[in-house]
């Protein structure tokens, strides 16, 4: 009996939840799946799934034989698309996260010419300022600052970013505009939820300033605002800021601690081939800084 067509098997018993679900699905015999999950137990001399009259379970051993057997499923059906789609034109939904501000400066810009090049590829835009679980969100690409980033993923550069600490006017006329560092911590600070730390300012020389933050946020226009409103101090990119910055809404604050430049990256699972419609996406941004 084939091993494989064995494990695709016991997937799909799990997925469906139950034999005759699985049997349905396959368009085989109940019998004949129990026959294939039995001999892939036989095989490996371990119990995979508990059964009962009413549901199946998986044995701890059986969990983790389903979780990597997934895994190697799931690349060996990338592998097989993108053999096969290697000559063939970009093709199907391009999935991307970005944050917001990201995609309105160098994101969305250049889409009308890649887009025009590749006819045959819609694109779906998810605007999120975290990090995503590629596969369980079936991401195709994202974008992010200076994130190393889990070891099964790649990432290109594609721009570089600084970070600008700032304040309002209004603010620093209250509470005095920090002349150095160290002052900086008497300071209220508006922070982001992702960050970790979250309550630590780094500096250029890579001094770590430990500050007290008094308002956390997941956006960081809305950081951006609350700054403005006058809640305290923020550190974002420069390109969040910078028309607050232009029109006197902020100032920015120590900005010769805060001169060098960071990474932007493109990131994308680690695969041998990659599908027509990520390569093509990947070559284009990255050769058109």
């Amino acid at each position: 009996m084939n091993k494989l067509e064995c494990i695709a098997t016991l997937i799909t018993v799990i997925e469906e939840n139950g034999f005759s679900a699985a049997a349905r699905k396959l368009k085989l015999s109940t019998p004949a799946i129990s026959r294939q999950i039995t001999a892939l137990e036989n095989d490996l001399g371990i119990t995979l799934l508990k059964r009962t009259t009413r549901q199946i379970a998986l044995t701890d051993p059986g969990l983790r034989y389903y979780e990597e057997c997934k895994q190697i499923i799931h690349a060996l059906q990338l592998t097989e698309t993108a053999l096969k789609s290697s000559q063939q034109q970009a093709s199907g939904q391009l999935h991307i996260l970005s944050n917001r501000y990201f995609a309105d400066k160098f994101l969305i810009p250049r889409l009308p010419d890649f887009m025009q090049q590749h006819p045959l590829l819609t694109i779906k835009i998810q605007l999120a300022e975290r990090f995503p679980d590629f596969r369980k969100e079936d991401v195709d690409l994202a974008f992010g600052i200076s994130m190393e980033g889990p070891p099964d993923l790649i990432r290109r550069q594609v721009d570089l970013t600084r970070y600008v600490l700032c304040a309002s006017p209004g603010y620093l006329q209250k509470y005095g505009t920090p002349q150095n560092p160290k002052e900086l911590i008497k300071h209220h600070y508006i922070t982001h939820t992702m960050r970790q730390p979250d309550n630590m300012i780094m500096l250029d020389n890579h001094q770590e300033i430990l500050v007290k933050p008094i308002l956390w946020l997941d956006d960081s226009r809305a950081m951006c605002d609350a700054a403005i409103s006058g809640i305290g101090l923020v550190r974002l990119h420069d390109y969040v800021v910078q028309d607050a910055l232009a029109c006197g809404q902020l100032q920015e604050i120590l900005p010769e601690y805060h001169q060098q430049t960071v990474p932007v990256y493109l990131y994308y699972e680690k695969s041998r081939f990659l599908l027509p419609k990520i390569r093509r996406f990947i070559d284009y941004y990255t050769a058109h800084p």
